[in-house]
Protein backbone atom coordinates (compact mmCIF):
# COMPACT_ATOMS: atom_id res chain seq x y z
CA UNK A 1 0.00 0.00 0.00
CA UNK A 2 1.39 3.40 -0.95
CA UNK A 3 0.74 6.74 0.69
CA UNK A 4 -0.04 10.03 -1.05
CA UNK A 5 0.76 13.47 0.37
CA UNK A 6 -2.36 15.59 0.94
CA UNK A 7 -0.85 18.36 3.06
CA UNK A 8 -0.10 21.96 2.12
CA UNK A 9 2.05 22.61 -0.93
CA UNK A 10 5.38 24.39 -0.68
CA UNK A 11 3.76 27.51 -2.15
CA UNK A 12 1.04 27.43 0.52
CA UNK A 13 3.66 27.01 3.25
CA UNK A 14 5.58 29.98 1.85
CA UNK A 15 2.39 32.07 1.98
CA UNK A 16 1.69 31.11 5.60
CA UNK A 17 5.18 31.69 7.04
CA UNK A 18 5.36 35.10 8.77
CA UNK A 19 8.99 35.55 7.65
CA UNK A 20 10.26 36.88 4.34
CA UNK A 21 10.51 34.03 1.82
CA UNK A 22 12.42 34.08 -1.45
CA UNK A 23 12.37 31.57 -4.30
CA UNK A 24 15.52 30.37 -6.05
CA UNK A 25 16.21 27.25 -8.16
CA UNK A 26 13.08 25.43 -7.07
CA UNK A 27 13.59 26.05 -3.34
CA UNK A 28 11.87 28.51 -1.00
CA UNK A 29 14.36 30.22 1.34
CA UNK A 30 13.41 31.96 4.58
CA UNK A 31 15.14 34.99 6.09
CA UNK A 32 15.21 33.30 9.49
CA UNK A 33 16.24 29.76 10.26
CA UNK A 34 13.01 28.69 11.93
CA UNK A 35 14.23 25.43 13.40
CA UNK A 36 17.02 26.60 15.72
CA UNK A 37 16.19 30.29 16.18
CA UNK A 38 19.09 31.57 14.08
CA UNK A 39 19.16 34.90 12.29
CA UNK A 40 20.53 33.74 8.96
CA UNK A 41 19.29 32.37 5.64
CA UNK A 42 19.45 28.72 6.42
CA UNK A 43 16.07 27.10 5.95
CA UNK A 44 15.01 25.90 2.52
CA UNK A 45 11.98 23.86 1.53
CA UNK A 46 10.37 22.69 -1.69
CA UNK A 47 7.71 20.40 -3.06
CA UNK A 48 9.29 17.03 -3.77
CA UNK A 49 9.79 16.37 -7.50
CA UNK A 50 7.29 13.51 -7.41
CA UNK A 51 4.78 15.78 -5.60
CA UNK A 52 4.55 13.38 -2.69
CA UNK A 53 5.70 15.53 0.24
CA UNK A 54 7.93 18.43 1.23
CA UNK A 55 11.75 18.42 1.24
CA UNK A 56 13.47 20.63 3.82
CA UNK A 57 17.08 21.69 4.51
CA UNK A 58 18.72 23.63 7.32
CA UNK A 59 22.09 24.90 6.15
CA UNK A 60 23.21 26.91 9.17
CA UNK A 61 22.35 24.66 12.09
CA UNK A 62 22.38 21.25 10.45
CA UNK A 63 18.99 20.40 11.97
CA UNK A 64 17.34 17.10 11.11
CA UNK A 65 14.39 16.88 8.73
CA UNK A 66 12.05 15.90 11.54
CA UNK A 67 12.96 18.94 13.63
CA UNK A 68 12.56 21.34 10.72
CA UNK A 69 9.19 19.91 9.68
CA UNK A 70 7.94 19.94 13.27
CA UNK A 71 8.84 23.63 13.62
CA UNK A 72 7.20 24.43 10.26
CA UNK A 73 4.01 22.67 11.38
CA UNK A 74 3.95 24.68 14.59
CA UNK A 75 4.55 27.91 12.67
CA UNK A 76 1.86 27.48 10.01
CA UNK A 77 -0.63 25.41 12.01
CA UNK A 78 -1.11 22.72 9.35
CA UNK A 79 0.07 19.10 9.37
CA UNK A 80 3.00 18.27 7.11
CA UNK A 81 4.71 15.32 8.76
CA UNK A 82 1.64 13.09 8.87
CA UNK A 83 -0.41 14.58 6.01
CA UNK A 84 -0.50 11.36 4.03
CA UNK A 85 -3.44 9.17 3.12
CA UNK A 86 -3.19 5.54 2.06
CA UNK A 87 -3.74 4.74 -1.60
CA UNK A 88 -4.97 1.22 -2.15
CA UNK A 89 -3.30 -0.27 -5.18
CA UNK A 90 -5.50 -2.58 -7.18
CA UNK A 91 -3.89 -6.00 -7.42
CA UNK A 92 -2.32 -6.68 -10.81
CA UNK A 93 -3.98 -10.07 -11.15
CA UNK A 94 -7.48 -8.66 -10.63
CA UNK A 95 -6.99 -6.02 -13.37
CA UNK A 96 -5.87 -8.73 -15.77
CA UNK A 97 -8.84 -10.94 -14.90
CA UNK A 98 -11.33 -8.08 -15.33
CA UNK A 99 -10.38 -7.85 -19.00
CA UNK A 100 -11.33 -11.48 -19.63
CA UNK A 101 -15.08 -11.27 -19.20
CA UNK A 102 -17.22 -14.20 -20.41
CA UNK A 103 -18.36 -12.15 -23.43
CA UNK A 104 -14.77 -11.53 -24.55
CA UNK A 105 -13.87 -15.17 -24.03
CA UNK A 106 -16.81 -16.19 -26.23
CA UNK A 107 -15.84 -13.70 -28.96
CA UNK A 108 -12.21 -14.90 -28.88
CA UNK A 109 -13.44 -18.50 -29.16
CA UNK A 110 -15.62 -17.70 -32.19
CA UNK A 111 -12.74 -15.89 -33.89
CA UNK A 112 -10.41 -18.83 -33.24
CA UNK A 113 -13.04 -21.25 -34.62
CA UNK A 114 -13.61 -19.16 -37.78
CA UNK A 115 -9.88 -19.00 -38.44
CA UNK A 116 -9.23 -22.67 -37.62
CA UNK A 117 -12.22 -24.14 -39.51
CA UNK A 118 -10.61 -24.01 -42.98
CA UNK A 119 -7.41 -25.50 -41.60
CA UNK A 120 -9.31 -28.35 -39.97
CA UNK A 121 -11.25 -29.07 -43.17
CA UNK A 122 -8.07 -29.13 -45.27
CA UNK A 123 -8.53 -25.90 -47.26
CA UNK A 124 -5.13 -24.51 -46.32
CA UNK A 125 -3.78 -21.26 -44.97
CA UNK A 126 -5.36 -19.22 -47.79
CA UNK A 127 -8.84 -20.21 -46.62
CA UNK A 128 -8.01 -19.24 -43.04
CA UNK A 129 -6.70 -15.85 -44.19
CA UNK A 130 -9.83 -15.26 -46.31
CA UNK A 131 -12.03 -16.15 -43.34
CA UNK A 132 -10.07 -13.73 -41.15
CA UNK A 133 -10.41 -10.91 -43.72
CA UNK A 134 -14.13 -11.62 -44.07
CA UNK A 135 -14.52 -11.54 -40.29
CA UNK A 136 -12.70 -8.18 -40.15
CA UNK A 137 -14.93 -6.68 -42.86
CA UNK A 138 -18.05 -7.94 -41.10
CA UNK A 139 -16.86 -6.48 -37.77
CA UNK A 140 -16.16 -3.14 -39.46
CA UNK A 141 -19.63 -3.04 -41.04
CA UNK A 142 -21.34 -3.95 -37.77
CA UNK A 143 -19.34 -1.29 -35.92
CA UNK A 144 -20.22 1.43 -38.47
CA UNK A 145 -23.89 0.56 -38.65
CA UNK A 146 -24.28 0.40 -34.87
CA UNK A 147 -22.69 3.84 -34.56
CA UNK A 148 -25.03 5.25 -37.23
CA UNK A 149 -28.00 3.58 -35.61
CA UNK A 150 -27.13 5.04 -32.18
CA UNK A 151 -26.70 8.48 -33.76
CA UNK A 152 -30.01 8.15 -35.58
CA UNK A 153 -31.80 7.14 -32.36
CA UNK A 154 -30.48 10.26 -30.56
CA UNK A 155 -32.03 12.54 -33.20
Amino acid sequence: MTRQYIGPSAMRIADLIPHRVSFDRGWFWTTTAICHGGKSDGLAFRQRPDGNGIDVRCHTGGCTRGLVVTHLEALIGLPIWNAYEPVIDEPRKARWLDWWTPKRIAVAGVIALVVAAPLLRGHGVEGAILNLVGLGVAALLVWRFTRRFKRWIRL
